[in-house]
């Protein structure tokens, strides 16, 4: 029988490379199974794999665990703090995953319409302004992935809670631009599985204004969230204890929005 082994990451590329190849250079130093690494930090052997092939980080409490059992002078927990500061290579590529993955998502945004909730020539304006930024090379291409992506985020139907600070709905493109982005809001919140509230300029100053969200909750309990921009530029949060952080937060702004029917009816008259 072939044992099937995930690679090493290349160590040179992140910190959050350095520290799965770290984990696997000491599990083999001290000669151990990845079962028995499982059993210090509290998982199974297979969770153990993909945080060596660095496709899931370890968290703090993880960390510190590794940390005692290993002797390291506290080096996994250092790692972890300054990797959570730099750029994961891989964000990109989690980020789509758990957008299609998820079985409920909490969004707030504070700046523009987030997918899946973008209509084709608002997404255009936006990626037109990335081109025009240098961060995408081929708009039509894009918007054609990107109206693809939203029909897979809402495919199994999960259930998705969105509040957008009245500032994103200002005018971003032409009036029909704008209808049909209104109409198509209006047209999702009418969904079961679908709610769009709107947080009113009179809540500022709140919590939201330091940026936009998402939480992400699997059917097997655990989290994640993003916080970044509409050109999906920022980082993703596996640490289960800060994605639960960022999960309160977004209660805390949806306490202070309006409730579904008014928000509707502000949608419904929004400027265009």
């Amino acid at each position: 029988m072939v044992i099937m082994v995930n690679p090493a990451p290349d160590p040179t590329v992140s910190l959050y490379a350095l520290m799965a190849y770290y984990l696997r250079f000491l599990r083999l130093k001290h000669k151990m199974t990845q079962t028995q690494v499982g059993e210090i930090i509290g998982c199974t052997k297979g969770q153990v794999s993909k945080y060596e092939a660095g496709s899931r980080q370890l968290d703090e409490r993880e960390c510190a665990a590794l940390d005692a059992a290993w002797d390291t002078g506290g080096l996994f927990a250092i790692l972890l703090r300054y990797a959570k500061m730099g750029v994961d290579p891989n964000w990109q590529q989690k980020l789509r995953k758990y957008q299609q993955r998820a079985t409920t998502l909490r969004l707030f945004y504070n700046n523009v319409i987030p997918m899946p909730f973008q209509a084709e020539g608002y997404a255009r304006g936006l990626l037109e302004a990335g081109h025009t930024a240098q961060r995408v090379v081929d708009v039509e291409t894009e918007v054609e992935k990107r109206m693809k992506h939203q029909v897979e985020m809402l495919a199994g139907e999960p259930m998705v809670w969105m509040v957008l600070d009245e500032v994103a709905l200002r005018p971003m493109g032409s009036a029909p631009v704008m209808k049909e982005q209104r109409d198509l809001l209006l047209e999702l919140g009418c969904q079961r599985n679908i709610s769009i509230r709107v947080l009113p300029e009179s809540a500022a100053p709140h919590i939201g204004i330091d940026g936009s969200f998402t939480c992400f909750e699997f059917g097997n309990g655990h989290r994640a969230a993003f916080a970044g921009t509409s050109l999906d530029v920022g980082r993703v949060i596996e640490d289960q204890a800060e994605a639960a952080e960022v999960a309160i937060r977004f209660e805390r702004i949806a306490a202070r929005s309006w409730s579904e029917d008014q928000s509707r009816e502000w949608i419904a008259g929004m400027r265009t």
